[in-house]
């Protein structure tokens, strides 16, 4: 499935788009060097989450997915499988820091947020429900980021 192109707001068109990595950074990944840069962090820090074994669902928002030249940095929503919040802290340390909220900021320059599966399609839709609104509250698209699996 193609991204469509972003509206006059600069955001995607409401609603979750979903693509496969590699879509999403030939869409929003190459226009300017602080993109490419932040586009090599992006498939960094999802191959760490699915090396865990644990990944169910990645969404991409904020600047990253709107056309401005200068992204400020990622933000990321992972569900994970049930239990992962029982294990992670025995995760190896470069996996680790993908979870760990300071040093996802230092290593990948992202706010990653994540939760379980446990917390429900409700809730699930909530949350993304929040990630559609911009600073200014006005309605914008997010990514989900298909699985190659």
């Amino acid at each position: 499935m193609s991204l469509p192109e972003t509206l006059a707001s600069g955001f995607l068109p409401p609603g979750v788009h979903v693509a496969k990595l590699d879509a999403i950074i030939e869409h929003f990944g190459v226009a300017t060097p602080r993109r490419v840069v932040l586009a090599g962090r992006l498939r960094e820090l999802l191959h760490l989450a699915q090396a865990t074994e644990y990944l169910q669902r990645a969404f991409v928002f904020g600047s990253f997915v709107t056309d401005v030249p200068f992204p400020r940095d990622l933000d990321v929503f992972l569900l994970m499988q049930a239990g992962f919040d029982r294990v992670f802290q025995s995760l190896p340390p470069d996996q680790r820091k993908v979870f760990e909220h300071e040093q996802a900021q230092l290593v990948f320059e992202a706010d990653i947020f994540w939760a379980t599966e446990a917390i429900g399609a409700d809730e699930l839709t909530a949350w993304l429900s929040v990630y559609q609104l911009s600073r200014e509250l006005v309605p914008r698209g997010i990514v989900e980021v298909e699985r190659d699996d």
